[in-house]
């Protein structure tokens, strides 16, 4: 092709030169491909994994947590109830009829009966009423006592009074821890004590008497005395009660 004039000379372009291939290069390039092949695979077959684990767990698409919980968090936690049997309620026994200090008709606001105060009571005064006069001749029988009383009241009674004598019962049980050996009262032949031969302590002012019945009446007294000394007494099976004053304690022999 004709040059136009005055153009430059055309500039010769140098051969280039063949390229070489080094065989460890290719071969490191190949193995990093194969690597970043292998990692794409993990990561597809964890993927799948994982959500395999969440449809499974949830079954809603939301992810399963796995909570754990830590030695310092289960010692903290509340200890479970334990339900332990409670024992049988015994039954409450019926309470025995039972009144306090006062005036009562007989047959309507207390029943007749046998009634004793369990324990004693300092200045306890007690009488059995024909009438509501307060005249003397309307005492059918009484008694002043420390200690603890027994009496009857009988269903021909009008009334009944009581001052500083607590409570009235017709619970009879015993009241002595022993059957051998008691104090000042008037106690039960055969609940209270046993029958025997029986030697008091001593004591200024002693009265004792053995007793038929509680109706507090004369003819009621089987046998009595007056002491300020020891004294033995026999009381027998057919004795009701045993009443004692100021006697100290008595034992039997």
């Amino acid at each position: 092709m004709p040059q136009p004039p005055n153009a430059p000379p055309p500039v010769p372009v140098p051969p280039q030169a063949p390229v070489k291939h080094n065989p460890v290069q290719q071969g490191w390039r190949w193995f990093r491909r194969q690597h970043i092949v292998v990692q794409g695979i993990i990561v597809v077959v964890l993927l799948a994994v994982v959500g395999g684990l969440a449809n499974a767990g949830g079954g809603s698409g939301t992810p399963t947590t796995i909570q754990t919980t830590t030695t310092q968090q289960t010692s903290q936690q509340a200890p479970k109830a334990t339900n332990t049997p409670r024992p049988p309620t015994a039954t409450p026994m019926p309470s025995k009829p039972h009144f306090g200090d006062g005036t009562y008709q007989v047959g309507k606001d207390i029943q007749p009966g046998t009634y004793r105060t369990r324990v004693g009571s300092p200045g306890c005064y007690y009488e059995r009423l024909k009438g509501f006069s307060g005249d003397l001749s309307d005492i059918i029988a009484n008694d002043n006592t420390d200690a603890p009383a027994v009496v009857t009241i009988a269903a021909s009674d009008a009334g009944f009074h009581s001052e500083r004598c607590g409570t009235w019962t017709q619970d009879l049980s015993q009241i002595t821890q022993s059957k051998t050996s008691f104090g000042d009262g008037i106690y039960i032949v055969g609940t209270d004590l046993e029958p025997g031969t029986y030697k008091n302590s001593g004591g200024q002012g002693c009265y004792w008497a053995r007793l038929s019945g509680f109706g507090g009446t004369l003819d009621e007294i089987k046998a009595n005395g007056n002491t300020d000394t020891s004294t033995i007494v026999t009381i027998v099976a057919s004795d009701k009660g045993f009443q004692s004053n100021r006697c100290g304690t008595w034992t039997k022999q």
